[in-house]
């Protein structure tokens, strides 16, 4: 595969607590074109493009996170994330530069850090409908095949989150086709190269402490029942 097609289709950057790229959502997005939702999810055009945030598709997820919570979350940490980013940008990719090889090296370091939270939480939120509903049958094909059914599927992740400090998720790697659970302790900490999220769970207090305090088991729970299995099925067309 020639690197022009890397950068436009297949790249995703750091799965776990890495990035799903631009090109990970134009990817995702072809898919939409070939079998539209109802409404198009929000990570249609990231803020690594644009700039600017992409809006949150609901309010409110009724019995699983609050308008107070997803408003915190959504504007504090994602909104956070990319405002640092386009400070570093800024520094980094202005007209004078960063020379000092000490500043650089932390420059560099926070960039990823703060582009792959950018990414990951627009995939999170993404991710999620009011309403739940059971998984499509090529992902549960797929998940059956690489985990021998999808009780033991959810145990997994579900092990893979309580454990975890940043992000868990499940995805889709274009090198051997096989999906994986991916656990990360920051977002630049535990990449799989390459790798393609198609479901995955903020593990971060700020994602849960407004509603469920330090109620971590409770959280994760409630996500699963939460999962849009029509956008799962999208990145995992996407990824093959």
């Amino acid at each position: 595969m020639d690197a022009d097609r890397l950068t436009r289709r297949s790249i995703l950057g750091r799965a776990g607590a890495t990035a799903a790229g631009v090109a990970w959502l134009a990817s995702v997005r072809s898919a939409w074109a070939e079998d539209p939702p109802a409404s198009p999810p929000p990570a249609a055009a990231s803020a690594l493009a644009t700039g600017a945030l992409v809006p949150l598709g609901y309010e409110t997820l009724p019995g699983f996170l609050s308008k107070d919570q997803l408003a915190i979350h959504h504007g504090k940490h994602y909104g956070g994330a990319l405002k640092a980013l386009t400070g570093i940008e800024e520094r980094v990719y202005g007209p004078t530069g960063t020379t000092d090889a000490a500043a650089r090296r932390e420059l560099g370091k926070t960039q990823s850090e703060k582009a792959n939270s950018v990414l990951l939480h627009e995939l999170y939120f993404a991710g999620m409908t009011a309403k739940a509903a059971p998984p499509t049958d090529d992902v549960k094909t797929a998940i059956a095949k690489r985990f021998g059914s999808l009780d033991r599927w959810r145990a997994d992740l579900e092990a893979c989150a309580l454990s975890a400090a940043g992000w868990a998720m499940l995805a889709a790697h274009p090198v051997n086709g096989r999906l994986y659970h991916v656990l990360s302790d920051a977002h630049d900490v535990g990449p799989l190269w390459l790798a393609r999220p198609i479901v995955l769970v903020d593990m971060y207090e700020h994602a849960y402490y407004v509603d469920y305090k330090n109620d971590k088991a409770s959280y994760v729970k409630a996500w699963f029942d939460r999962i849009d299995w029509a956008e799962a099925d999208r990145r995992w067309k996407a990824s093959r």
